[in-house]
């Protein structure tokens, strides 16, 4: 299974109650992701699902996602909140709903958060915790065994390097 990982777009630095979760993307944040999907989408991706933490900014950036990349997707694609994706992340409860989304699809994409998703980068490649340079709106494709938990960096483009394809 291919998974990409993907950082959340540029937020708001507080959300509409005042809250973390509710902080959604700023104007520039929505224009630099589309930019950098466009990019994404002449690599010829494809995702049989899109996942997001539950928090919006998250989800905002997998709509995102979903449309720009729509002529890659199965026809009436939605978005699935996953709660392992929310901070501080459970990997162990995302690696278990790939290995349940292992027999639909080869390729799935993962909206979330830092410093999480760097450090499971590092568990899944490297079998230990550490820390990558995630940018706003960087992907990571990881060659994904769902049976093992582990896997292969493919590649970990930034936002920048995205929006130049």
């Amino acid at each position: 299974m291919m998974l990409y990982l993907c950082r959340h777009a540029a937020a708001a630095d507080v959300g509409s109650d005042g809250t973390d979760a509710t902080r959604p993307l700023t104007a520039q944040g929505r224009r630099d992701f589309k930019r950098a999907m466009r990019g994404l989408a002449r690599l010829n991706m494809r995702f049989n699902c899109v996942l997001a933490s539950p928090l919006i900014r998250a989800q905002q950036t997998a709509e995102i996602m979903l449309r720009e990349l729509g002529e890659h997707l199965p026809e009436k694609q939605s978005v699935i909140i996953s709660g392992s994706l929310a901070p501080p992340g459970r990997l162990d409860a995302f690696a278990s709903e790939l290995r349940g989304l292992a027999a639909t699809g080869t390729s799935v994409a993962a909206v979330g958060h830092e410093p999480i998703l760097s450090r499971w980068i590092g568990q899944i490649c490297f079998d230990s915790p550490g820390r990558c340079l995630m940018k706003k709106g960087a992907i990571a494709a990881i060659d994904f065994d769902p049976r093992t938990g582990t896997g292969e960096l493919e590649f970990l483009l930034q936002p920048r390097a995205l929006r130049k394809l």
